[in-house]
């Protein structure tokens, strides 16, 4: 599993249709927002290149000026 912390720069006036689309694709949740006005997003996918993929869907949406990641973790898909 991948694990990515990320931080969504966005339009002011598009958080509430942001936080609605956000919440409709799976393993993203919008866990905080900075005093900037920064939504602190919390990502799950299978694997890495599936984490990638998502975080492509999410910097389409209506609203979003850009998405940074700050931490991404994966466990050992071996074990």
């Amino acid at each position: 599993m991948a694990i990515g912390s990320m931080i969504m720069k966005i339009k002011p006036e598009a958080e509430e249709s942001l936080r609605v689309s956000l919440e409709k694709i799976p393993g993203v949740s919008v866990e905080e927002k900075s005093p900037q006005g920064d939504l602190i997003l919390l990502v799950e996918a299978d694997n890495l290149g599936e984490l990638h993929k998502l975080s492509q869907e999410i910097e389409k949406v209506e609203g979003v000026l850009g998405l940074y990641p700050s931490y991404v973790t994966t466990e050992d898909e071996n074990a």
